[in-house]
């Protein structure tokens, strides 16, 4: 039987030095115990809260406040930890089985969605929609047409279910166009549908039948349109929708080469004729002076128009549409590479990415005049992480991948030439096969006109002058010790703080080394896995509040490098703050305990943990480090069993340890 934790709290000794095991009321102190009838198996925590705790009898969910078990389903218990999974963008969680798909609120236990429900033989499409509060889903049956629902978010009632969303809707045609209608009605039910939340009343859904606007509340067909495509009759392909980000009477539809808006109240059409690019369309940036549309090069066999092929690489053509009438700003795209991967907004600019023969080339694009600023485009080594124009120039970061190096360089606007002659770079690693790259990512931080940044290519802690275009190390060669690099960097109070899984450093502004730590690896390293989710329960956290506030600022925050994205983001967390919002379209319990802990993650923890060896070799600890002084806030003793079960939210600082079979213990840390 597993030991019963004792709970350490260091406060005079270095980290090394092993002392005297007391109790810890100030540091990690036991709030709560919960027992359950079978083997606990698995925990984890979810973005909302909860923390659920599998047996072998029941999966469950414990209010981590009080430790009380919440809910019970005997009909998932045994499952195995992967099978338990968040749903993308949402507070939500999902349960798969063979033959079962469960979608359930984590702190009050509501189903949701239950495959068997409908008879789904496959789940096409799943989409929560927090703004008309709904989970809409889309599937296939063994035996008749696919079917759509939508089911209350709160409740987990069904508000309608139906089986006309692929039905032909323009007049039926005979001999072979009968033949292709009825093809694209049966591709139709199999792929993914494109789904837009669009206020709280309306639902836009793009199949491959057309767009059409569902009413929330009935699943009525509220309008459909056909998107204009250069061959009418043909479907449309490569369908994305966009919510506007500062004008709510339309959204966007991109579709192959094309761009258009349409009225959200009717359908109509917004502008005479769509925005057209050479290429297919990859994404859109919505800039104060225009719609940057950017290209993607399509497979040599599917590209139209007037095809350029170089290198093998289909040649594609930028442009930005105007916001009144879609025309264009420039009168023919601007020639491109490839796919342009990125247009990071900085002022009046935005930088672009191009991949072509992956490599990564890049450009400013002066989006009211829908020119670029440099003559010829030019290669950086990695993709592009990082951009600003500042007075010396373009500064950026790339980010590496297993077979190239990222750096940092400036690029002269005037000549297109870099700035430095030997770059910032990382490393790579000597086996490709086993990357890791937050290890080899330049970590970054600014300051008022530094850029600090940390290259484990030689270890050393650079600063780059945003000014005057120059940098210079600040210090020596860091060495961490058990082969670790840095996976993340900090400014903070204290120092420049490097972040790896057994070693803390603390950086004067200097260089100078303030204090290291390093706490060996356990030796099962799947024993770390808790400790990886923390990171992934922040970011399931904030994608569910970007969802909450719609379409467009979700799709914002998977581009934090953006200044217009990190000003969206911002303006997020002043409404959930200041203007005290809260997640809407979720049950009640819910909303509230997700907007808490949303309001306190803003904070950044002022700690880390660590998982080491016991000091006698036999067991493990868990650690939490302080970032300014290295050294431990509190220590627990999580006993001798070979690989203990355990999580940790950082966010609320609590530690859940299975310390029987069946028993659970919360720590306050």
């Amino acid at each position: 039987m597993p030991l019963t934790p004792v709970l350490l709290l260091l406060s005079t000794f270095v980290v090394q030095t092993p002392v005297a095991q007391t109790p810890a009321p100030t540091g990690a102190t036991p709030v709560w115990t919960a027992r359950f009838s079978g083997d606990i198996r698995w925990q984890q925590v979810t973005p909302a809260g909860a923390l659920l705790v599998s047996t072998d009898n029941v999966l469950a969910a414990v209010d981590i406040e009080r430790g009380q078990i919440v809910w019970q389903k005997p009909e998932l218990g045994g499952l195995p930890a992967d099978s338990v999974r968040m749903v993308e963008g949402s507070l939500l969680m999902e349960a798969a089985r063979p033959g079962l798909l469960l979608v359930f609120d984590p702190v009050t236990g509501t189903v949701l969605f239950d495959s068997r429900r409908l008879n789904l033989t496959k789940v096409v499409t799943r989409r929560v929609m927090p703004q008309t509060g709904t989970l809409l889903v889309h599937g296939q049956r063994q035996s008749g047409p696919p079917v759509v629902a939508l089911y209350d978010l709160a409740t987990g009632t069904q508000r309608w279910v139906s089986e006309s969303l692929f039905q032909q809707t323009e007049p039926k045609r005979g001999g072979l166009g009968g033949l292709m209608q009825g093809l694209v009605r049966l591709a139709s039910g199999g792929t993914t549908l494109e789904v837009l939340q669009a206020g709280p009343d309306v639902i836009v859904v793009h199949t491959l039948m057309g767009l059409r606007a569902l009413d929330a509340k009935t699943g009525a067909v509220r309008w459909s349109a056909t998107l204009p495509t250069a061959h009418a009759g043909n479907p449309a392909k490569h369908v994305r929708l966009y919510q506007s980000i500062d004008k709510n009477d339309r959204i966007y539809v991109s579709f192959d080469d094309r761009l258009m808006a349409y009225r959200l109240a009717d359908g109509q059409a917004l502008w005479p004729k769509p925005a057209i690019i050479d290429g297919w369309v990859h994404d859109i940036v919505q800039h104060p002076n225009g719609i940057i549309i950017l290209p993607e090069s399509p497979p040599a066999n599917e590209a139209t128009g007037n095809v350029r092929i170089v290198n093998g690489v289909v040649q594609t053509g930028l442009n930005v549409a105007r916001y009144e009438d879609g025309t264009t700003i420039a009168p023919k795209p601007l020639r491109m590479r490839g796919t342009v991967t990125q247009a990071l907004i900085t002022g009046g600019a935005a930088v672009l990415a191009v991949d072509a023969e992956s490599r990564t080339f890049v450009n400013v694009l002066d989006v009211a005049t829908a020119t670029v600023r440099l003559q010829k485009d030019v290669k950086i080594k990695g993709q592009l992480d990082y951009a600003e124009l500042t007075p010396a120039g373009l500064l950026y970061i790339s980010r590496p991948d297993a077979t190239i190096n990222a750096e940092v360089n400036i690029i002269d606007l005037t000549s297109g030439e870099p700035k430095f002659k030997d770059a910032i770079e990382s490393g790579k690693p000597l086996n490709a096969d086993d990357y890791k790259a937050d290890r080899y990512l330049l970590h970054h931080a600014v300051e008022g006109s530094t850029l600090y940044v940390f290259a484990n290519r030689d270890h050393k802690l650079y600063a780059v002058d945003r000014q005057a275009g120059s940098y210079r190390a600040l210090s020596a060669e860091i060495k961490m010790e058990g082969g670790e690099d840095p996976t993340a960097m900090e400014l903070r109070p204290s120092g420049i703080v490097l972040i790896a899984a057994q070693n803390l450093v603390v950086l004067g502004r200097d260089g100078q080394i303030k204090q290291q730590v390093y706490h060996p690896a356990p030796r099962l390293p799947g024993l770390l896995r808790a400790l990886y989710r923390i990171q992934s329960i922040r970011a399931g956290l904030y994608g569910a509040a970007a969802s909450s506030y719609g379409d467009a600022f979700a799709q914002a925050s998977r581009t934090a490098t953006d200044t217009n994205a990190r000003r969206i983001m911002g303006q997020i967390a002043t409404t959930y703050t200041q203007g005290g919002a809260q997640l809407q379209g979720y049950s009640n319990q819910a909303a509230a305990l997700a907007t808490k802990r949303f309001k306190a993650s803003l904070s950044v923890a002022g700690s880390v943990f660590m998982l080491t060896r016991s000091p006698d070799g036999d067991g493990n600890v868990l650690l939490q480090i302080d970032k300014d002084s290295a050294q431990p806030r509190a220590r627990v003793d999580l006993g001798k069993e070979r690989e203990p079960v355990y999580a940790v939210d950082d966010i609320a600082g609590m530690l859940f340890l299975r310390t029987a079979s069946g028993t659970l213990v919360g720590y306050r840390l």
